[in-house]
């Protein structure tokens, strides 16, 4: 089992991290605001929800994550679009907009979660005190 997590992780780090070094002109969508979502986030919000109940939600947790280091990367006056919400919060919210929407994509859903984190986003890095 632990292989087989080390492999998904690997599968889903690498593309992202690869995504996250391509150069991006202009908007990260189409002028209706489209784009493919890849991966796990094609997933529908009820198959998310399965993986959840049944203990095997690591590849979307890794997923979430890959995802909100993108919009850091990409979203003006963000360093941290998580805020103080830690991943059980982040996963909390996307259960409950999943359960009221499992047809839902799971990029969808994701897109939920980061609108409902942005107002409460890190906007600059924290000093650290010596």
């Amino acid at each position: 089992m632990l292989h087989t997590a080390r492999l998904t992780t690997g599968y889903l780090l690498v593309p992202i991290i690869l995504i996250m070094l391509m150069p991006i002109p202009g908007s990260i969508s189409d002028a209706k605001g489209n784009y493919v979502a890849l991966g796990f986030g094609l997933e529908l919000c009820q198959t998310f929800l399965e993986a959840r109940s049944n203990g095997l939600d690591l590849p979307y947790r890794h997923w979430l994550t890959g995802y909100l280091t993108a919009v850091n990367k990409l979203t003006k006056e963000t360093v941290d679009i998580r805020g103080t919400t830690d991943i059980d919060g982040r996963l909390w919210l996307l259960e409950s907009y999943c359960i009221k929407n499992p047809l839902h994509s799971f990029s969808r859903a994701m897109e939920t979660l980061v609108t409902a984190l942005y107002p409460k986003r890190m906007t600059h890095m924290p000093h650290k005190h010596a």
